[in-house]
């Protein structure tokens, strides 16, 4: 037991700093600009201090190093989004990049992986619908049915969702405080990479294993259970909150992403009737819907703001609730609006795509 512990704490610390650097404290001489030195790496030209004869062994580096792969920043970089996802995140948006390989470059390498498996394993997966529309509607045709088969770019597309209710959610964490929503971009490329490798694990395992069952199982099996225990193990390590803080918004980072698509959806729709038919009532239906959707979003994040900055410590109870009552009281305006002209308000299209997803 004692032994058990000790590799444990000794994984932890690993987790936390995995990278020891050290000097050769010997002498070289820089084979490219000529300069002493003392270090690995020369000081003016930025070359490695030692450099073996050339081999077969750097002829393959060389032909690897076109994919990332001749040295050890994609594969350790991917093993540390398994074991260390959330430090590794860390790392990266706090100025640690030396030893990461680049998160959107290993995003598409990874979709292009994924993509290859399907294309052995099903080939019929990644064949694109014919595409019938006419006008603007075939662009976006087009665009969507991209998309079903380039992974890495849906499974960024969809992460991105995450991006502002997440930097609201933990503006205040104690390990990463008021990162920015660029940063945040950058989280959940490592994030939709982290999820895509662990699909491609497990839809591969289940293939050997499990070789008659559908692979359709073994997504909704990864996307409802690995994938949310993923996320809480993700923002607990990045964030640094304790467990009960971490889960109740991972939990909130769900619902208030959805608002955020239902906005967006909304106003591209209002976007498009303009294009086709011009400013109509249909038009206006989808604007009010969007600033319906916008103003719901904004209150959650203030009432989040609130609880996260504690402000009831140092302020009256009015200073604490004047800002979310004034967006209630917008908001009971755009939903009276919203119901008046008899098109649907952010709250009851929230609920229509709760239940579209659980009867998925």
């Amino acid at each position: 037991m004692k032994e058990i512990k000790e590799e444990y704490h000794r994984f932890r610390k690993w987790q936390e700093n995995p990278i020891h650097y050290q000097d050769s404290h010997e002498n070289h001489h820089c084979c490219n600009c000529g300069v002493d030195m003392e270090n690995n790496y020369c000081p003016r030209c930025g070359q490695k201090a030692v450099y073996g004869p050339i081999t077969w062994k750097s002829v393959w580096q060389g032909v690897m190093d076109v994919w990332g792969v001749g040295t050890r920043s994609l594969p350790y970089t991917l093993w540390q989004l398994i074991w260390r996802p959330g430090y590794l995140m860390r790392d990266y948006i706090s100025g640690k990049r030396q030893v990461s390989f680049p998160p959107v470059k290993m995003l598409l390498l990874v979709g292009f992986v994924a993509l290859l498996i399907d294309n052995l394993t099903d080939p019929e997966t990644v064949q694109t619908a014919a595409v019938t529309s006419t006008g603007i509607r075939y662009y976006l045709d087009v665009v969507f049915n991209w998309l079903d088969v380039h992974y890495a770019w849906s499974f960024l597309i969809a992460f991105c969702y995450l991006i502002i209710p997440v930097w609201s959610l933990f503006r205040e964490a104690p390990k990463y405080p008021h990162h920015t929503l660029p940063q945040g971009f950058f989280i959940h490329v490592l994030v939709a990479t982290q999820f895509l490798l662990v699909t491609i694990l497990v839809y591969v395992i289940a293939f050997f294993l499990f070789p008659k069952y559908d692979g359709e199982y073994f997504g909704g099996f990864v996307f409802l259970l690995i994938i949310p225990l993923l996320l809480l193990m993700d923002y607990k390590q990045l964030f640094g909150y304790n467990w009960w803080g971490t889960l109740w918004r991972a939990i909130m980072v769900v619902p208030m992403a959805l608002l955020f698509f239902w906005a967006l959806v909304q106003f591209g729709r209002a976007f498009l009737r303009l294009v086709e038919h011009g400013m109509g009532k249909q038009f206006w239906e989808f604007v009010l819907m969007g600033i319906d959707g916008a103003v719901l979003l904004w209150l959650v994040m203030e009432i989040v703001g609130v609880i996260n900055r504690k402000e009831w410590r140092h302020s009256g109870l009015w200073q604490v609730v004047k800002r979310p009552v004034l967006i209630a009281l917008i908001l009971a305006v755009t939903s009276s609006a919203c119901y008046y002209f008899g098109c649907q308000g952010a709250l009851a299209g929230l609920y229509h795509i709760y239940i579209g997803l659980t009867t998925l």
